[in-house]
């Protein structure tokens, strides 16, 4: 029996990668950077890197190694292999990333969306354990889905279920990366709580992200937003709340939809704390039938960023049982 997989998680800044054992244990874990320009080319070389460092660290062969699991963010085919499309990072459309990265790597290689992996590895080592229908959705650059029912990870036909993030949530909002109008991640989202803080300083609205990011920038980031109202910045509060607000309005959607008994919440926004997730959750009891409020515990991760590596990686078992 082979002793160890290796799980890759590639999001839109970073890409975080671990070998670890059948227990979740890890012997060696590396993170490197993937800025929004990156190249398919670019990331995969970084998957290489990361996995060969991983090996060389701790003296493990491939000999040892199951398997690499791959999570990214986007549209992926699992079955073939393929990103289909990515709305976080350019030119990835249709590539066929299992096939190159296994002849890179001379190790079997499986591909699914990470949110689908950030899901598996909650339900098997994090706060999923003990459920049986679970929906892990992530608070971050961008937002997405995954879904265990039954105890069984669920893709739908295409093999793109859970893509919570592009659905509709107001027809007449803003542009989404994926050129639909007024999806939820044009909102609830890394991304979105930029947008929204540019177009205030762009407005000449008053308010203390001018001081703290200029007339003009080019990027404001989550917790740049968080310290103004932390402060008490009424625009800064503003975004956060909208945020939040349209993010339960998706959870009551996964609650009407799929009646899960756990929703586990992860990604970097949840750090935030109350001022982003007690309108979140506001916003899901008031948009659901009064018999499903409170059938569903909702839960902050457990794992953080280590879920989506986790996931990858026992997935690998999970094939190979």
């Amino acid at each position: 029996m082979k002793d160890c997989v290796v799980g890759i998680d590639i999001g839109g800044t970073k890409l975080a990668a671990g070998l670890f054992d059948r227990q979740g244990n890890f012997v060696a874990r590396g993170k490197l950077p993937t800025g929004s320009d990156c190249h398919p080319d670019q990331v995969i070389e970084a998957a290489v890197q990361i996995t060969r460092s991983l090996l060389q660290e701790t003296g493990i062969g491939r000999e040892q190694v199951e398997g690499v699991g791959v999570g990214i963010a986007g549209h992926v085919n699992h079955e073939q292999g393929i990103v289909l499309t990515n709305s976080n990072l350019p030119e990835w459309d249709y590539h066929p990333l299992r096939e190159i990265l296994e002849k890179r790597l001379a190790l079997p290689v499986i591909l699914d969306n990470d949110a689908n992996f950030a899901a598996w590895g909650e339900f098997r080592f994090g706060a999923g354990r003990g459920s049986r229908h679970m929906c892990y959705l992530t608070f971050s650059t961008g937002c997405g889905m995954g879904i265990v029912i039954d105890g069984k990870l669920y893709r739908g036909a295409t093999g793109t279920a859970g893509e919570i993030g592009h659905t509709v949530v107001n027809p007449d909002g803003p542009l989404c990366s994926c050129g639909k109008r007024g999806c939820l991640m044009s909102y609830a989202c890394g991304l979105a709580l930029d947008r929204m803080a540019r177009d205030s300083i762009g407005c000449s609205e008053e308010t203390l992200l001018r001081s703290l990011c200029g007339d003009c920038p080019e990027h404001v980031r989550a917790e740049t937003i968080a310290e103004a109202a932390r402060q008490g910045d009424p625009v800064a509060l503003r975004i956060l709340t909208t945020a939040g607000h349209y993010f339960g309005i998706g959870l009551s959607t996964v609650v009407q939809v799929l009646n899960p008994d756990t929703i586990v919440i992860g990604g970097g926004l949840t750090h935030i704390g109350p001022m982003l997730l007690d309108p979140c959750i506001r916003a899901l009891n008031d948009n659901i039938h009064p018999v499903l409020r409170d059938s569903a515990r909702v839960v902050l991760s457990e794992l953080w960023n280590d879920a989506g590596v986790m996931g990858a990686g026992a997935w690998i078992w999970e094939r190979n049982p």
